[in-house]
């Protein structure tokens, strides 16, 4: 295997030419360049160094062991009636396989890299094999790549291998010789069912796993999602946390001691494991406030996620967010448990002179054992907000309405946060607030799991 050479390193800009290219490939790739040419790097770099200012005790970021490595956290500014005050609420947490990494400023898509590559310190193979999992058909596979490539560059530079490639995974030749090292991808419905678990090991067809990228592939094995506690390194052992929103409520609300002073909003949330359950609760609840949300578990892209009206037929409003929610994953995949979260009174953006729903992503990182808030993106709901809870005007997701609309996301500069109409101050609490959050996730995910247990959905591949 030959040694990676620094000239061939593969760039944002290589990428955007195979973007440019891939329809000739028969499935035309998504690219995040308009975002990212819309973020302020200075910007973004002043906000983040006034929240890690922000921060008194570096404790509150701190994380050991190799639980965490790159996630992100999704807000919604609050608006309280009446005063006109502001605070932020938890939308959900994402994980090892957050997407989007791309559409950061360049030097911030190097530095998620390199929160990736934090996980070669708890590697000692000498024929490392990294595993990436993506979507079978995934429009950003470049960021997989991109990443990949980071990561077998790493390999060589700290040592563990002699040379280092990257792979698709129906190129994967089964066994590495020592001083090899290899990155491979390949969907989930290719990499999961070939993944064996022998007493606290896990190969991918012959050759011992060292780490892998993408919570998908833990999420969906019967074994590796049972949590931590394998040797082998995964971006995110928090996964069942950040996978379930019900859990991250939990774990907002563990750390309200230290998010309260970013003035940070804890919602109203219950649990429910079955349609009865979940109309009983909405039955009940929608009384007590303007309108409830409604969310499957391991949900994505907003599939399923719909707003619970005081007149609402729950049973029609039910069956519609189960059957979306299957209509994207499938109907081996359980939605429950269900999430009921209260809904907000928001703070709109002024959008194509609309007031328009939006939230915030902020990307956190590590780097050595403190995590970063590293960069954001805004997204702007679909259509305006005109007094009718609808799903269009309320969900915002840039891919849940059939393909990735990029035009709805903004980076972060001074015109976005005049359409977002927010002050470089709560940027700064947002930013703080999300380094926290995870960092507390980390720090006693086992604690939030034991304390509010999981139910897995069935993994979509059962191993053969």
């Amino acid at each position: 295997m030959n040694h990676l050479e620094p000239q061939k390193r593969i760039t944002l800009e290589d990428l955007e030419r195979l973007i440019a290219l891939s329809p000739l490939l028969g499935e035309k790739l998504v690219t995040l360049a308009p975002i990212r040419y819309g973020q302020d790097g200075r910007l973004t770099a002043h906000i983040r160094q006034k929240a890690l200012d922000l921060i008194e005790d570096k404790a509150d970021i701190a994380v050991e062991g190799p639980a965490f490595f790159v996630g992100s956290v999704d807000w919604m500014v609050r608006l309280e009636e009446g005063t006109g005050q502001l605070s932020y609420a938890v939308l959900e947490t994402n994980g090892g396989s957050s997407r989007g990494l791309s559409l950061l400023h360049p030097e911030d898509t190097e530095r998620i890299a390199a929160g990736y590559a934090e996980m070669l310190r708890f590697i000692e193979d000498k024929s490392p094999l990294i595993a990436i999992g993506c979507l079978e058909v995934d429009k950003l596979i470049t960021e997989k790549i991109h990443v990949a490539y980071r990561l077998a560059e790493a390999l060589v530079r700290k040592g563990l291998c002699e040379g280092a490639q990257v792979l698709p995974f129906d190129d994967f030749p089964g066994k590495l010789e020592r001083g090899e090292g290899l990155v491979v991808i390949g969907p989930y419905n290719k990499v999961v069912p070939r993944i064996k678990v022998s007493g606290r090991k896990a190969y991918l067809l012959d050759q011992p796993i060292s780490a892998i990228i993408g919570d998908g592939v833990a999420r969906r094995h019967p074994l590796l999602s049972k949590g931590e506690g394998m040797e082998v390194t995964l971006a995110n052992w928090t996964f069942p946390i950040t996978d379930d929103k019900y859990m991250t409520y939990c774990a907002v609300e563990r750390a309200m001691d230290k998010l309260a002073r970013y003035k940070v909003y804890p919602m109203r949330f219950w649990r429910a494991e079955t349609a009865a359950e979940l109309e009983g609760i909405c039955q009940e609840k929608v009384k007590e406030m303007e309108a409830l949300l409604i969310k499957p578990f391991q949900g994505s892209g907003g599939a399923g996620v719909l707003p619970v009206l005081p007149d609402a037929h729950l049973p029609t409003v039910i069956e519609k967010s189960i059957s979306e929610f299957q209509e994207k994953f499938g109907k081996e995949r359980n939605p429950f448990p269900y999430t009921i979260c209260e809904k907000i009174t928001p703070r709109y953006a002024l959008w194509r002179d609309s007031l328009r729903n939006y939230d915030i992503r902020i990307y956190v990182v590590r780097q050595g054992d403190q995590l970063i808030p590293l960069g954001s993106l805004f997204r702007i709901a679909l259509q305006p907000f005109t007094g009718q809870f609808t799903k269009e005007s309320m969900v915002v997701n840039l891919s849940g309405y059939g393909g990735i609309d990029v035009k709805r996301g903004l980076g972060l500069n001074e015109q976005s946060l005049k359409t977002v109409r927010l002050e470089e101050e709560d940027m700064v609490n947002i930013f703080a607030a999300s380094a926290v959050l995870l960092a507390s996730i980390a720090q006693n995910y086992k604690e939030i799991r034991e304390a509010s247990p999981l139910t897995p959905s069935e993994p979509s591949y059962p191993p053969r």
